[in-house]
């Protein structure tokens, strides 16, 4: 009976101490509403952001986003369609986060694609250091 109470001890104390510890992993972003769901598309996003990144530099081998955001999202078609536009904003890196290029990419789900979401296009745009940049923590 010692046994069986010790082994469910040492597993109830595993599982508030990891359950504790994910709660306080630090953000500088409040969990709004807004933010969660940039967040997710975010989430939903990156493939299309890393076909870019592919069409660009002909690989994605040790290549990151860093600085990820929406900057806009339209819907399209009417008003009750599941067709939008959005426009995502990232820095890519390599190694220890060191920044090459600002990738501006526009993705969008349409009748056309076939209701996928599909990379329309994208624009890239040197990092430069001195440049004050946005960054925002996900949530």
């Amino acid at each position: 009976m010692k046994k069986v109470l010790l082994i469910f001890l040492c597993f109830f104390s595993v599982l508030v101490t990891t359950t504790k510890a994910s709660n306080d992993m630090p953000t500088k972003t409040e969990a709004t509403k807004e933010n969660l769901l940039e967040d997710a598309t975010i989430d939903l996003l990156q493939p299309q952001m890393y076909s870019a990144v592919k069409d660009y530099y002909d690989t994605t081998k040790e290549i990151g986003f860093m600085c990820l955001r929406v900057i806009d999202i339209k819907k399209l078609d009417h008003p009750g369609s599941w067709y939008f536009e959005v426009n995502l904003e990232g820095v890519t890196y390599t190694g220890p986060h060191t920044p090459l290029d600002i990738f501006t990419v526009t993705v969008e789900k349409t009748h056309s694609t076939k209701g996928e979401w599909i990379m329309k296009d994208y624009k890239v745009k040197k990092f430069d250091p001195d440049e004050k940049h946005e960054c925002r923590d996900p949530v």
